[in-house]
């Protein structure tokens, strides 16, 4: 999903010590995540449009917390507003953020979209505001709040890609059903290092179409033995690949009598050779 690059958002999705090794709700691996993050942003800002972070930042949620959690639905307390471990992890407050919206407050708040920043803006309203046209989200964990906020995003109309490598589930079996209804949303899941890639070419030139493009004028000449006239340019490589093909499918022979018997119309003077000036080759 090739874009311009002024249109396109990236949603840092709960970055926060509260998820990492040593917090309350960890998972293995998340701080390696969120120093690939880091490495990410500070190579590829420039790419960006808008970089906004999420946060759970819980005062109140309900059901969502529980002292006999199944880990499912319920939870252990984490993300608590004002405390240490729901701040930004240090290396993602280092990265030049334009909006950082907190979520779940009263309510479980895994998507992004439930959030809002300082001034009370939701973050719906801030892409749009932002004139955002491509969205890509990293963060943790897949298996929640990544996948809710990429599910929203691309349900809300955006190009939604998330990078595979820049997140990581609670488990493999969570992980493989966030990635089957994040595919089924129509959300893109690639490693970071295509995030990028220059678009493939075609295999034609400019120059190349420059000299392929037919004219009333000109026509294509695709051999010695043959020109195409045409009434009007061939702009697409298909077009000139179709008269190409045209050229090549001709029979040469169309129209000529292949049995026809031109003996009785020959002279002795159609075998004299006398003019000809041969010397064979000598060393």
């Amino acid at each position: 999903m090739a874009s311009d690059d002024s249109a396109r958002a990236l949603i840092i999705v709960d970055a926060q010590p509260t998820f990492t090794e040593g917090g309350s709700l960890p998972t293995e691996g998340a701080h390696a995540v969120v120093e690939r993050i880091a490495d990410f942003v500070n190579e590829n800002a420039d790419h960006y449009a808008l970089i906004v972070t999420t946060q759970d930042w819980h005062i109140d949620p309900g059901t969502h917390f529980s002292d006999n959690p199944d880990f499912v639905d319920t939870w252990p307390r984490h993300g608590v507003a004002g405390t240490e471990e729901a701040e930004l992890d240090p290396l993602i407050q280092a990265l030049p953020i334009d909006v950082m919206v907190k979520k779940g407050q009263y309510d479980d708040g895994y998507s992004g979209f439930l959030g809002a920043d300082e001034d009370g803006e939701k973050l719906e309203n801030i892409l749009h505001g932002a004139e955002i046209e491509d969205v890509d989200v990293v963060g943790l964990v897949e298996s929640h709040c990544v996948k809710a906020t990429a599910i929203d995003s691309a349900h809300k109309g955006w190009n939604t890609r998330v990078f595979a490598d820049l997140t990581i589930p609670v488990s493999p079996e969570l992980g493989l059903d966030a990635r089957e209804q994040m595919a089924a949303a129509g959300v893109e899941e690639l490693p970071s290092s295509e995030a990028f890639e220059p678009a493939e070419q075609s295999g034609v030139s400019d120059a190349d179409d420059d000299a392929f493009t037919l004219d009333a004028a000109d026509g294509v000449r695709g051999s010695d033995a043959h020109t195409v006239a045409a009434d009007a340019p061939l702009e697409t490589e298909e077009e000139i690949n179709a008269q190409i093909g045209n050229l090549l499918d001709e029979d040469p022979l169309d129209g000529v009598d292949l049995n026809a018997d031109f003996a009785a119309d020959a002279t002795e003077e159609d075998f004299d050779f006398s003019d000809i000036d041969y010397k064979p080759f000598q060393d």
